[in-house]
């Protein structure tokens, strides 16, 4: 391979028989040999020449993730993937529009290259670039030790992917088999010079329990490549408080910052407020909010922010089943804040189709944006060979309106509209063998009136917006979901703007009323649409149109 542009290869890799090795071999700079993990994958990194040949030979190891970083121009550029071909074959780049081209991968939401991703991170605009930081595993589609991925964007559409930025710690690494932990989730303060971090560092045995450990840290960077060492800067929770205690969102709220964490207090869950004079420093206040009408293990990924003259706390619950059946479901609260105290007025449910954790919200220009992380706690996921599990929802924009929040997709995505394959209205609508499976639909009604979409189907599985007598829903057939009512609280339907990006669905229903992401898996490189309507007169606008790929250069 050659390098191009870059001075730097990083390689994960594991070594599968003892003395097991990475070398890279060049004619002009001789051969560099770094050994391999030996309990774990082993971050690797080579310094390598511009616009040089290297052959990547590994010796009785596996790799897991390889690519080459570091140019003037990274947030530009990106880094550069190199895959094998075959097994034991040359590593050679990947052109990423057709390594995302494939019936299990989404093409407008933002994904990993592979394996596992899950919550948001770190989201912040800072000197000209969106960031977004991310829980993920680079080594599997399934969860493991945490590390810190890191894509950026100009426009919150089209993203670009830089290095890896945090991985676990060496005691974790060193002792994979009675140890987990890393570096979970946490947020960013964007200065103007600067960008200061706040993260969750866990350690402990491989079931959770009172051994577990997780401390509060803290890094800067003035580049969003570079990083400083972290700091702790809270080393445990206050009396009362579960060992589950984590994922930090800071704010600040006139002359003062705040941080809310993640945790339970005397067995109910509960986000916890500190405060501090000098974002470093920090000293607990009280609980913020305590859910005592369900029984959930703990909060995760709090997030509170001021928004159209109100306080909105958002919190995921962990190991709660609700009365549809729906598992870990996210939760806002609407209220006011007076005296370091939140007084809740309303709450509901943050997204009905509940495959959106771990929702994480920033500001910017005025807009109030938030990404979610498209879970699947169902287990409904499809492992295919260099696939991914999960992905990120499409950004949002909040409003409280109404006494309710609402969701609309960032005005953005209308970038990404392509090919019109149906526009009209006062009828029924059959799409079928809808090329690459990746589309939006838009539907206005006169007035609400009962309807069924078919949203995808693969053979005896299938995945339809079902609007009736007991209300709006997604309901699945065929798959591990089917049962679960995944429901909208709303009393009408007035709009529909429908996103299905092969295996993601979202709707937004009454311009941001409610929204329901779900997960479905089609084996299909088509797609299909049917809307049956009770009274067609009162479809007064329906369009369907084809979306294009995010990977795809502009």
């Amino acid at each position: 391979m050659n390098t191009g542009q870059y001075t730097c290869l990083e390689i994960f890799a594991r070594q599968t028989a003892p003395g097991g090795r990475v070398r890279l071999d060049s004619e002009l700079q001789g051969n560099q040999e770094k050994e391999a993990g030996s309990t774990y994958y082993a971050w690797l990194k080579f310094s390598v020449k511009p616009y040089t040949d290297y052959e990547i030979v590994c010796e009785d190891c596996d790799v897991s993730l390889c690519y080459l970083s570091g140019n003037e121009n990274m947030l530009e550029t990106g880094v550069c993937y190199l895959e094998r071909t075959q097994e034991g074959g040359d590593f050679t780049i990947q052109d990423s529009a057709t390594w995302y081209d494939r019936p299990m991968r989404e093409t407008y939401h933002f994904a990993p290259w592979k394996n596992w991703i899950n919550d948001p991170n770190g989201l912040c605009w800072f000197q000209g670039y969106y960031h977004m930081f991310y829980q993920c595993n680079p080594h599997g589609q399934e969860w493991a030790n945490m590390y810190w991925g890191h894509a950026v964007s100009r426009d919150l559409i089209h993203w670009t992917h830089l290095p890896v930025v945090l991985g676990p710690q060496e005691e974790v690494l060193t002792n994979p088999k009675t140890m987990k932990g890393g570096a979970f989730s946490g947020c960013a303060v964007a200065g103007k010079d600067e960008v200061v971090f706040y993260l969750t560092r866990h350690r402990g045995p491989l079931q959770d329990c009172e051994d577990t450990v997780e401390q509060q840290w803290m890094m800067r960077s003035r580049d969003m490549i570079h990083f400083t060492q972290e700091k702790c800067v809270i080393e445990s929770p206050p009396e009362g408080a579960s060992f589950d205690f984590r994922d930090p969102k800071v704010l600040k709220i006139e002359d003062c910052w705040y941080m809310v964490l993640g945790s339970a207090m005397n067995g109910q869950g509960a986000i916890l407020l500190y405060e501090s004079k000098d974002a470093e420093h920090w000293q607990y206040v009280h609980p913020l909010l305590v859910e005592e009408k369900n029984q959930i293990r703990c909060f995760e990924c709090p997030d509170l922010m001021e928004l159209d003259g109100r306080y909105l706390a958002v919190g995921a619950f962990m190991e709660h089943y609700d009365s549809c059946g729906r598992y870990q479901m996210s939760r806002y609260y609407i209220g006011s804040w007076r005296n370091q105290e939140f007084e809740k007025e309303r709450e509901g449910w943050f997204d009905f189709g509940s495959n959106c954790y771990a929702m994480q919200s920033f500001e910017h220009q005025g807009r109030r944006i938030c990404i979610g992380w498209i879970s699947d706690f169902y287990g409904e996921h499809v492992k295919c060979p260099d696939g991914a599990y999960g992905s990120m929802t499409i950004p949002r924009q909040l409003h409280i309106r109404n006494d309710r929040l609402y969701m609309t997709p960032i005005q953005e995505i209308a970038e990404l509209k392509g090919e019109v394959l149906y526009r009209g209205s006062r009828e029924n609508i059959v799409v079928p063998r809808i090329a690459g499976n990746a589309y939006r639909a838009e539907i206005r009604f006169l007035e609400n009136t009962f309807f069924t979409i078919l949203l995808g189907k693969d053979k005896d599985r299938s995945i339809s917006l079902v609007h009736d007598i007991e209300g709006l829903r997604i309901v699945t057939k065929g798959v591990k979901s089917e049962g679960i009512v995944f429901r909208a609280d709303v009393e009408e339907v007035h709009t529909l703007e429908i996103y299905m990006d092969r295996r993601v669905v979202e709707v937004y229903v009454n311009e941001g009323e409610a929204v329901g992401t779900k997960v479905f898996y089609s084996t299909s490189e088509e797609g299909h649409f049917e809307l049956c309507a009770m009274r067609t007169e009162n479809i007064v606008q329906a369009e369907l149109a084809l979306m294009r790929s995010i990977w795809n250069p502009s």
